[in-house]
């Protein structure tokens, strides 16, 4: 886990145990001056080193060299500003959440094998890939000089200062994600368990007790009617629901700007480096295809993980209306509509501060709209000739 908690304590804005990163205000400032230097640059150094001024007009170079500057400039506001108090909101709901359920030894290593997987996994496409451009810049460009040397190095910086940030969103979300499934399995064994006693009234006395799959703690919860445990486990449910809920919306809150504006520039990078790949011959058509790969994962990663969360925690509407229907006491009836209310009521889902909705829609999209701007490229590219 050292690597993980390395790249997060240098890049991140919360550390590998949840608590604040203070060091982040000063590596944002940083951060946030290399965006202005880039801005200002951009243009000027893709003309010198990528040889692209002949060929897009001023509205698309600034389109594609300004892109990643502001998006890391923005974004990164938008995280310090919001991840003090919803990183504590978030931290408080887990906390609460774990004390009803602690987390058992496998979902601990899960989550780490987990992390360190997607850490891992990023760091060895980015780093290498960064590298090797570097080594390439300073080999093969006639012109080269300390300005276009740390123009790069600064571009690097906030590209992998953006993966970072995408990674503890990752990471956070596979950990809501576990928590709804561990409710939803709950649920599964809840419904069963009915359904069995319904069809098979004979053997009642044989099943156990629905309550005695969820843990509990004394001092957060005092059932009111112990005679209805069904009913106390349902409650117990729908309290540990809410609070994941309220998890799910502090880390929407804390990541929802630097998400949409990653899933962004993300694609618009894929779009103009598919295009230059079409057109013009790099000096490694592996590292086209890495930068390609590089892009595709983080994207896939964001969306994927967002959209299979929110559809975790929308499982559990199915899965109480179909407990409902095998349930005779009145008691335990009550909590389950009150249960689905709760989750009809509020929203849990991922967007990107409520411009689009993190989801499989949002690839879909992605393709098409990059297939008609290639078009579109590939029309002005002809007309050029």
């Amino acid at each position: 886990m050292w690597l993980i908690r390395a790249f997060w304590s240098l890049c991140g804005v919360f550390t590998i145990d949840l608590s604040y990163n203070k060091f982040q205000n000063v590596y944002s400032a940083m951060l946030i001056a290399m965006c202005v230097y880039n801005f200002a640059n951009a243009s000027l150094v893709l003309c010198k080193v990528d040889h692209w001024c002949s060929t897009f007009s001023s509205t698309l170079t600034a389109a594609y060299d300004r892109t990643l500057s502001s998006a890391v400039f923005f974004s990164r506001i938008a995280v310090v500003f919001e991840c003090e108090p919803n990183m504590s909101r978030y931290r408080a709901t887990i906390s609460a959440f774990e004390a009803y359920t602690p987390p058992s030894p496998t979902e601990l290593r899960r989550h780490r094998a987990f992390s360190l997987a997607v850490v891992a996994t990023c760091l060895a496409i980015i780093v290498p890939t960064n590298a090797i451009c570097l080594y390439y810049l300073c080999r093969y460009e006639p012109n080269v000089n300390v300005s276009l040397f740390v123009y790069q190095l600064f571009m690097y910086v906030q590209n992998l200062s953006m993966c970072c940030i995408e990674t503890q969103f990752v990471v956070q979300c596979f950990k809501v994600y576990t928590k709804f499934s561990g409710i939803n399995s709950d649920l599964k064994r809840l419904k069963d368990e009915n359904v069995n006693r319904t069809e098979y009234p004979f053997m009642s006395g044989s099943q156990s007790s629905p309550s005695s799959a969820v843990v509990y703690d004394k001092d957060f919860y005092r059932p009111r009617f112990m005679s209805h445990t069904t009913a106390n486990t349902v409650e117990l449910l729908r309290i540990k629901h809410w609070l994941i809920r309220q998890s799910t919306d502090a880390l929407n809150n804390m990541f929802g700007v630097h998400m949409g504006l990653s899933v962004f520039y993300l694609w618009l990078m894929a779009l103009f480096d598919i295009y230059n790949e079409m057109f013009y011959s790099s000096r490694s058509g592996l590292l086209v295809y890495s930068w390609l790969l590089q892009y595709t994962l983080r994207l896939l990663l964001i969306i994927l993980m967002a959209h299979f969360t929110a559809k975790q925690a929308l499982e559990a509407k199915s899965l109480i209306t179909d407990t409902t229907s095998g349930i005779m006491d009145s008691s335990t009836k009550e909590e389950l509509k009150l249960f689905i209310n709760q989750i009809c009521s509020s929203t849990t889902e991922f967007n990107a501060y409520d411009f689009f909705t993190l989801n499989t829609q949002v690839i879909k999209s992605a393709i098409a709209a990059g297939a008609t701007c290639l078009v579109i490229l590939v029309q002005f590219h002809a007309e050029r000739i």
